[in-house]
C-alpha cells in the first residue's frame, strides 16, 4: 500500500516540475525576444544617427558652396521599380521625391560609414536632415521608418 502512495507523489511531482519548467521557458523566451528586438532597434537608431551627422555635414558644405552636386545617393524621383521605396511614397512617408536620396553601400563608404550594413537602404533628406530606414521597424501593429519616430521608441 505504501508503494502506491509513493508513485502518486512522483507523478504529481513530475507534473508540477513540467509546469514550472514550461513557465520558466516561456518567460525566458519572451524576455530574450525583447532583448533581441531592443538591440536591433538600438543598432538601427545608431546607424541612422551616424548617417544624419554625415548628412548634416554634406548639407552645410552644399549651402556654403551653393552647390548640391556633392549630395550622396540617387534622387528618389529617378528611382523606379524599388517596391519598398514605392510603398513609402504611396504611404506618404516620402512626400517630395525630389528632395530625398536613396543611399547605396558605395554612398555609405564614400561618407566614411563603411561599417553600416545597407540592408534594404536608407533614404536621406539633406534639407530637413530626416533619415528613413527603408525596411522599417515593426512594433506591435505599427511600422516606423523615420529616425524622428524611432529615437524615443520603447519596446515593452
Amino acid at each position: 500500500m505504501s508503494n502506491n502512495n509513493s508513485r502518486g507523489i512522483t507523478i504529481v511531482s513530475l507534473v508540477i516540475t513540467i509546469i514550472v519548467i514550461l513557465v520558466i521557458t516561456s518567460v525566458t523566451v519572451y524576455t530574450g525576444d525583447n532583448i533581441i528586438k531592443k538591440a536591433k532597434l538600438q543598432t538601427i537608431n545608431t546607424n541612422m544617427m551616424l548617417i544624419q551627422v554625415k548628412t548634416k555635414t554634406i548639407a552645410e558644405q552644399a549651402k556654403f558652396n551653393k552647390d548640391t552636386s556633392n549630395y550622396k545617393g540617387n534622387v528618389v524621383n529617378n528611382i523606379s521599380g524599388n517596391k519598398k521605396v514605392d510603398k513609402l511614397i504611396e504611404q506618404g512617408i516620402i512626400e517630395n521625391t525630389d528632395t530625398y536620396y536613396l543611399l547605396s553601400s558605395e554612398d555609405l563608404i564614400s561618407m566614411g560609414l563603411e561599417k553600416i550594413e545597407i540592408d534594404d537602404g536608407y533614404i536621406v533628406n539633406y534639407e530637413t536632415e530626416e533619415i528613413i530606414y527603408v525596411r522599417g521597424f515593426k512594433v506591435d501593429d505599427n511600422t516606423y521608418y523615420k529616425l524622428s519616430e524611432m529615437k524615443n521608441l520603447e519596446i515593452k
